[in-house]
């Protein structure tokens, strides 16, 4: 046997070709590209992915309308269980997740660019349907007005003065405009829109690395869900500019869904304890009655947390990625903890905007120090906000001597736990390992228990007092709590107790 060998050479044309031209080689053919300015031609009702859109805006339609179902359950239990009808708003909750279930199916089938200005016009819509057009007239210009402002064509320190010019003469001009007819829903409608947002918008502007959308800025202060709760959770602009589409579409829904449950439980157990187990300060005889109180009236936050958790589920169906608003800040274990796990989204707003400028600017000096200070200008920023936000939302400020004093305190032993976790080494400020012994779990176990404990009593205690309307109501019931005839004395009574002291009588 030979070993095979190949051609190497091309074969020899026939004698009869040989000396006609050699035929041209053929020009491959050119390739059509896609427009990208028009979608292509699809049998579908509805695309799976229009071009330039990223993946997590896949469209599927069996995950879609297991969502849309839900949705609309929840909607029935709403119905049924009379979920935030209240006798100065009416409807207006259930009102804003029909449309919210009406919009979703145009929204989820447009393509990227449309989907936010279908959030922004459902949510102006939402506007007209619960507000009506003479209050929704108003509220539009007011945020016409500030938008505005934030984008003019002149420096940041103008821009953030003409706002806080035009927020000051809409404070003093208040009394004179309610007198010419203007309603006090316009107020509060825009104040949930614009008092706390409009500073992280101004923020965000000053160092913002590129310049930011209008459309975007619009859609940051006109939520759909804002509309029924004034109350409503500091969203941060750029995290929720980040978790636009950042996660699967479907998986997000369902996690806004999820938020919207639990939120109507934190609802009904609010009106649990507000219709069955709460007392008013005035029964309050005993100890079994002085506890009873505490506890119920600090439980009253469910109604708080469960308004956030609708709010923000909200905005997760149409493609909103927020993180939670709170996580299980019943079980705190230190007073810092309680600071994180409560209204994190205010803690962060506290952290961007005060906390951290503040201990930047003093790192020179020793860390417990600036640590400290940054503290206590969290809280006592904290504390006027609050006042501030009050005054927007109800035309009285909120700065009381409870007020002053929850605050303080809270400050102080937020400080000191902040002082104890700087001072532990960074190792053991990690988790460790649970226990192999049982003796060594069933400790560890006690322990966290008696911190909760311990943080939760001083918590309510301290709840029970910013509740009060004065500090001398708060004593009252403390008194008879725990003497059962005990009344704290007028402020009459404790000078002539002193001049008699001083007397010697």
């Amino acid at each position: 046997m030979r070993p095979g060998i190949g051609r190497t050479v091309a074969p020899k044309r026939p004698l009869h070709r040989r000396f006609l031209p050699a035929p041209e080689p053929a020009e491959p053919p050119i390739p059509v590209l896609p427009n990208p300015t028009r979608p292509e031609p699809s049998t579908q009702w509805f695309r799976d992915l229009y071009p330039g859109e990223p993946e997590a805006c896949r469209r599927d339609l069996r995950p879609f309308l297991l969502n849309l179902t839900h949705l609309a359950l929840l909607l029935a239990v709403f119905q049924v269980f009379k979920i935030e009808e209240r006798p100065f708003q009416g409807h207006t909750f259930k009102t804003l997740v029909t449309l919210a279930l009406l919009a979703l199916p145009a929204h989820y089938l447009a393509p990227l660019r449309w989907k936010k200005p279908i959030f922004l016009a459902a949510s102006i819509a939402g506007l007209f349907l619960v507000a009506g057009a003479w209050v929704s007239t108003i509220v539009l210009v007011i945020a016409a007005a500030f938008i505005g402002a934030c984008f003019l064509p002149v420096p940041w320190a103008v821009r953030a003065s003409i706002c806080a010019v035009m927020a000051v003469a809409i404070a003093c001009a208040r009394p004179a405009l309610a007198a010419a007819g203007i309603p006090a829903d316009a107020w509060a409608i825009a104040a949930s829109m614009l008092m706390f947002r409009m500073i992280i918008l101004l923020y965000e502007l000053k160092h913002a690395r590129a310049p930011e959308s209008p459309l975007d800025a619009a859609a940051y202060f006109f939520l759909l869900p804002n509309y029924c709760f004034f109350h409503f959770p500091v969203v941060d602009y750029r995290t929720m500019q980040r978790g636009y589409f950042a996660a699967e579409v479907h998986a997000t829904q369902a996690r806004g869904l999820a938020m919207m449950f639990r939120g109507t439980l934190h609802i009904l157990a609010y009106r649990l304890v507000y219709q069955r187990l709460l007392i008013v300060p005035a029964e309050v005889q005993g100890l079994a009655e002085l506890v009873g109180f505490i506890v119920c009236n600090y439980l009253l936050y469910l109604h708080v947390s469960g308004q956030f958790h609708l709010a923000c589920g909200m905005l997760h169906l149409f493609g909103y990625q927020l993180p939670e608003t709170h996580h299980r800040y019943l079980l705190a274990t230190s007073f810092t903890d309680y600071w994180r796990r409560i209204n994190i989204y205010w803690k962060d707003f506290m952290i961007r905007i005060f906390f951290n400028p503040v201990v930047f600017r003093l790192k020179k000096w020793p860390r417990p120090a600036a640590l400290a200070a940054a503290t206590v200008v969290v809280f006592l920023a904290t504390w006027l906000l609050h006042a501030y936000q009050m005054f927007w939302l109800c035309g009285a400020w909120g700065l009381t001597v409870p007020s002053a004093l929850f605050w303080g305190t809270l400050g102080v032993l937020v400080a000191i736990n902040v002082q104890l976790d700087a001072r532990r080494p960074s190792a053991q400020r990690v988790a460790p390992a649970p226990a192999r012994g049982i003796g060594a779990r069933v400790v560890a176990t006690l322990g966290r228990s008696a911190r909760i404990l311990g943080t939760f009593t001083v918590i309510a205690i301290l709840w029970s007092l910013w509740s009060s309307p004065t500090l001398g109501a708060w004593l009252d019931m403390v008194g008879r709590g725990l003497r059962g005839s005990w009344v704290f004395p007028t402020p009459a009574e404790l000078i002539d107790a002193v001049l008699g002291g001083a007397n010697g009588s």
